[in-house]
Order: C-alpha cells, then sequence, then structure tokens
C-alpha cells in the first residue's frame, strides 16, 4: 500500500468533512458526533491551522485518507505551542500505520520548520489504552487528567489526559 503524505490544502474541505464524519461514527474516533462535524467545523480548523498552525494529509490514490492538525493560539503568551492536536485516519485504514507516518512528519516538521515550537499537545481519553500507548510511543507525556470532564451520557463521563510533546529543537530566540 503506497501511502503519500503532503501538506493541506483549502481546497480539501469537502474530502476533510467525509473523512471526519466516517471517523466520527467509529467507537473512540473522535469526541464530536458524526452531526457535530458540519462544513463551519471543517472550514474553521482547516482556516485555523493553515494561517497560524500545521496540518498535514495522508493519500491512497488521490483520496484522502488520514489528516493531522494543530494550531497556534493568536495569543502573544503562546507563541510557543501548537495545540488542539487532532488526528484522524479512515477507518478502512487504521492499523496500516497510516496515523503513526502522519505524527512522524509531522513531528518532524515541527523539529525542523517550526522550531520555535516548543509544545504540541492534544488530549485523549484514559480508557483508551491504545490511543495513550501510541502517543507515548512518540515522544508525547502525560500532563495530567481532567476527571469526569467529557460527558458522554447522562452514566457516562470520561476523563481526558492532556499529553505534549517537546521539540527537541527548540529555538527560543525565534519568538518574538
Amino acid at each position: 500500500m503506497e501511502i503519500e503524505l503532503g501538506k493541506t490544502h483549502p481546497n480539501h474541505e469537502k474530502e476533510l468533512l467525509e473523512l471526519y464524519r466516517a471517523v466520527a461514527k467509529t467507537k473512540d474516533g473522535l469526541i464530536r458526533k458524526p452531526e457535530e462535524i458540519t462544513r463551519d467545523y471543517v472550514a474553521t480548523f482547516l482556516r485555523q491551522s493553515l494561517e497560524n498552525g500545521l496540518s498535514l494529509v495522508a493519500y491512497f490514490g488521490d483520496r484522502i485518507i488520514g489528516e493531522i492538525h494543530a494550531i497556534t493560539p493568536n495569543i502573544y503568551a503562546f507563541q510557543h505551542l501548537l495545540t488542539d492536536l487532532t488526528i484522524v485516519v479512515h477507518p478502512n485504514y487504521q492499523g496500516k500505520r497510516v496515523g503513526r507516518n502522519l505524527f512522524l512528519r509531522f513531528l518532524d516538521t515541527v523539529q525542523n520548520e517550526y522550531s520555535h515550537i516548543l509544545r504540541v499537545e492534544l488530549y485523549t481519553r484514559e480508557h483508551n489504552e491504545r490511543n495513550v500507548k501510541f502517543y507515548e510511543s512518540l515522544g508525547f507525556v502525560n500532563e495530567g487528567r481532567q476527571h469526569k470532564k467529557i460527558y458522554h451520557s447522562q452514566d457516562r463521563l470520561e476523563t481526558p489526559l492532556h499529553m505534549a510533546w517537546f521539540n527537541p529543537l527548540y529555538n527560543a530566540k525565534l519568538c518574538s
């Protein structure tokens, strides 16, 4: 299986909408429900990550099968971080190293092209041990849990973990 990785473009909006809806339908796929994956949601994160962050896609043929993005908030004190990291891989391609390859390219890009970035941050649900171990294998550290922050249903609340990766090539002199 030949997977290609590349930068995300504004014209990917429709394909990303379809991809995110497919992933949202899977167990532990996304925190958002499928009906919360709207054009506006996709357009917003796409615009933000292209203007002030980083977004990459994985292709199989001419089809987008994965995407990863994070943004730098427009706040002076947070200029050294990429946050709200989200990664999705189409259900048909999960378990085939697409996510790992996207993440490795993402982190490599941060190291080599975004040396003003010190931290990359994400949340993952504590019960999803597979994801926690995956992020740890990439160098992310667990910075703490937020007990029962995620409402799933009246009888089920979930606990997210805040995880961070630190750029070994961070250069503070590049921050303004």
